[in-house]
């Protein structure tokens, strides 16, 4: 009989990105600040897969393919964005966003998605701790009123893949007003 390997829920832990910048958030609304200035500050960030249908979310620790071969860290989005529609059987391990462990199948994964962002202060922050970010702010010493603009072209992937808006900001632009309806 064939033992099938399934890694150890106990010790894993989600892929966390982490990026020079800081999180702003105000009431509902959640935007990470970019600031390659001051590479210290650090956002971790965490990219979710989204099923098919009921759009669960998956943040992910691991994947593995259909001859048990690990992938893990960020090459894990590189993998299946190269190999996913090969694979339908590859499962992938992590928890959902509010930390209850969870599988899924890729063939359950709606591969062409793009990924919920969410943000930790800390790099080992549990999952339940997760902030999801609506929005990326790109600070702009030329800029006097917040912009909305094309992602980046210099953007990498996977965070070139999130579901966000992106605005372009003043560097004093502390709060997100500019985002709620004006009444």
């Amino acid at each position: 009989m064939k033992t099938i390997w399934r890694p150890d829920f106990c010790t894993m832990r989600i892929i966390k990105e982490p990026v020079p910048g800081i999180l702003v958030v105000d009431q509902e609304l959640v935007a990470l600040r970019l600031d390659s200035t001051d590479p210290v500050r650090l956002v971790y960030l965490s990219y979710a897969l989204v099923t098919r249908g009921p759009e669960h979310q998956i943040l992910p620790s691991v994947l593995l393919d259909d001859w048990g071969m690990e992938i893990g860290r960020l090459d894990l989005y590189r993998w299946i964005e190269e190999n996913g529609q090969m694979f339908p059987r590859a499962e992938v391990f992590g928890t959902d966003p509010f930390g209850v462990k969870t599988q899924y199948f890729l063939r359950d994964l709606e591969l062409s998605a793009k990924y919920p962002l969410y943000a930790f202060a800390e790099r080992n922050a549990a999952s339940a701790s997760a902030a999801r970010v609506n929005v990326i702010l790109i600070p702009d010493d030329l800029t006097d009123e917040p912009q909305r603009i094309t992602r980046p072209s210099d953007i990498k992937p996977p965070l070139r893949k999130a579901d966000v808006e992106w605005w372009r900001v003043g560097l004093r632009q502390d709060t997100l007003d500019f985002l709620r309806p004006s009444s």
